[in-house]
């Protein structure tokens, strides 16, 4: 029995590391977002601006989502004894919310390489969720309509 409870918790501990993976790096520079928006048109940083917010919102909202469902995974291992088959749910949904997170920033990648003709920079691939000074977190309500993201891709 003990030795289920350890490998439950070493499960968790390594599903919560991997999340905290993927909201790890914090907001690249203000630099990366201007090199991205250097020599577009004032009508292409339109469409990168209104493509970001819109971004920012999906996001957030699936950021909110996993973190509930992590907060109910512990909820889960802090039952005696654990419901194994909970517990699977629940980690299929993460997986679920992780791929949509996934499939979210690829989308958002592309459509940024359609509208400015060139590709999104790598450093600009690092997460902000929740990071001081991050329109699209800090607040959590999404970039405001004269705040620019600090990077078109901030969030992949």
């Amino acid at each position: 029995m003990y030795f289920r409870h350890l490998i439950l918790s070493l499960l968790l501990v390594l599903i919560l590391a991997a999340g905290a993976q993927a909201y790890k790096g914090g907001c690249p520079g203000q630099g990366h977002y201007q090199d991205f928006m250097s020599g577009l048109t004032p009508e292409q940083q339109e469409k990168v601006q209104k493509l970001t917010d819109v971004h920012h919102e999906q996001l957030f909202a699936l950021h909110k989502e996993l973190g509930a469902k992590h907060e109910a995974m512990e909820t889960l291992f802090a039952a005696v004894p654990v419901d194994k088959a909970a517990v699977d749910k629940a980690m299929a949904e993460v997986n679920e919310l992780q791929a949509k997170k996934a499939k979210l920033n690829a989308d958002y990648r592309i459509e940024l390489t359609e509208i400015t003709g060139k590709p999104v920079p790598l450093e600009s691939q690092r997460g902000c969720a929740g990071a001081a000074g991050c329109g699209a977190y800090s607040s959590g309500a999404g970039t405001g309509a004269g705040d620019a993201p600090a990077s078109p891709a901030q969030t992949l």
